[in-house]
């Protein structure tokens, strides 16, 4: 089962962040508007993007590193021997791999880094390879496609410059919204699919 705790940090995270993004388009509409913020509304536009996406993506790979810890842990509870898996799961068994000890594998946070994105189809993938089936999830299913065209336009405005005239402080506080419920049902996955 997730960690309660890891959901309840990122919903702290991008719950400061919204309040963060209030006071900046307060600042921008008030008024006698602060320069700073109406002057560089699409700096700070797009730096609250770049974060809410960047907390997403940190979200990802810390639900996939604990529930792939979890599942190493399960495996080396069963006392299950190395060598048996290997035969079972290798199409050659080399004498250099065989082992005289109970199964365990490595959890990498790097590869599992390197597999995860914002974009929800590598999600699914990765979460898949986890035995993890997110689109049972029908709230996970319902949002991915406003979560894909959130990080496209984040990836847009980081590799192509892209100046997200498009993309206002409402759109960012109401795209948190939607990461919250996503991310939400990407726990619940992990509980009922435990």
């Amino acid at each position: 089962m997730p960690s309660v705790t890891l959901y309840g940090k990122y919903e702290e995270l991008f719950l400061t962040m919204k309040s963060i993004i209030g006071s900046s388009q307060g600042r921008v509409l008030n008024e006698v508007p602060d320069e700073l913020f109406s002057n560089n509304v699409n700096f700070f536009v797009k730096s609250y993007l770049i974060n809410a996406c960047t907390y997403l993506e940190a979200y990802l790979q810390d639900a996939a590193f604990d529930h792939a810890r979890k599942i190493n842990d399960r495996v080396k509870n069963a006392c299950v021997p190395h060598n048996f898996l290997l035969w079972k799961i290798s199409k050659e068994v080399k004498e250099n791999d065989l082992k005289f000890v109970d199964a365990g594998f490595k959890i990498n946070k790097k590869k599992i880094s390197d597999e995860i994105s914002g974009n929800p189809y590598r999600t699914i993938n990765l979460f898949r390879l986890l035995g993890v089936d997110l689109m049972l999830e029908e709230q996970f299913e319902y949002n991915m496609e406003l979560v894909l065209s959130v990080v496209v336009k984040r990836n847009n405005i980081i590799h192509h410059n892209d100046n997200a005239n498009d993309v206002s402080f409402a759109d960012i506080l109401s795209y948190i919204d939607v990461f919250l419920v996503y991310i939400k049902s990407i726990e619940q996955a992990l509980v009922n699919q435990a």
